[in-house]
């Protein structure tokens, strides 16, 4: 039997989208996320080669200091852009891997929601606890990341209680001066964590925001566009 398939990323975007976040978190935006439209940028490009380092793959990357004058770091092929970090952005990522040796990188799970599967993709799993890694380019607020519908959707996907946003910002990043070159930048990681964990409403609250997804995309004569997936 198939479904229609939705990423929690995409949920999380409606979500921003019906409660105003801001200015960016448009209706269009929304459309963008589900018909695959969006094609990365500069934040996500350099969040992917933080990733990487972080799940110990170094492939493709190398020394890119040519010049007396060039810092010394790693330079990523994402999406056909060059991603250059420093050595100490890369120690960064390297020591916080370290705390975490027995962890598992990017696991997907799907769930049958009735009317709808939905998938995401865990960062870490580490022992009965999720850990998800974001790189940020400007001031945290923590209110951004509790009032998320990712910790609450991957806490049934994965079947645990507690999930942890790990936030690392680029101090100081400008995207029209730096773009995909952040070195010399200060990789400040955010601490603590910011933690969440299992509540009573937390099954109850997930399926009121995908009925009112559903009711969304098919008022937009979208449903066609998410992709079937079948159910074993």
């Amino acid at each position: 039997m198939k479904k229609r398939l939705v990423r929690v990323t995409q949920l999380e975007k409606f979500r921003r989208f019906i409660v105003e976040h801001s200015e960016y978190d448009t209706e269009q935006s929304v459309i963008d996320t589900l018909t695959g439209d969006f094609k990365g940028n500069e934040y996500t490009r350099i969040g992917t080669a933080f990733h990487k380092i972080v799940e110990g793959d170094t492939a493709g990357c190398k020394k890119i200091a040519r010049t007396e004058t060039e810092l010394p770091g790693r330079e990523f092929d994402i999406d056909r852009f060059p991603v250059k970090l420093d050595i100490n952005q890369c120690k960064v990522a390297v020591a916080y891997r370290d705390r975490f040796p027995n962890a598992f990188h990017e696991i997907r799970e799907y769930m049958d929601f009735g009317d709808i599967v939905v998938t995401g993709c865990a960062d870490i799993i580490n022992g009965f606890e999720i850990r998800d890694i974001k790189t940020k380019y400007s001031p945290i607020k923590d209110e951004d990341y509790v009032g998320s519908c990712q910790w609450r959707f991957y806490m049934e996907l994965f079947g645990v209680e507690d999930f942890h946003f790990d936030l690392f910002q680029f101090v100081g990043y400008d995207k029209e001066k730096h773009g995909h070159d952040v070195r010399g930048l200060n990789l400040k990681p955010y601490e603590p964590s910011i933690s969440c964990h299992w509540y009573n409403r937390l099954e109850e609250d997930n399926r009121l925001l995908i009925k009112d997804f559903l009711d969304w995309i098919r008022l937009r004569n979208l449903t066609d566009v998410l992709p079937l997936y079948e159910l074993s």
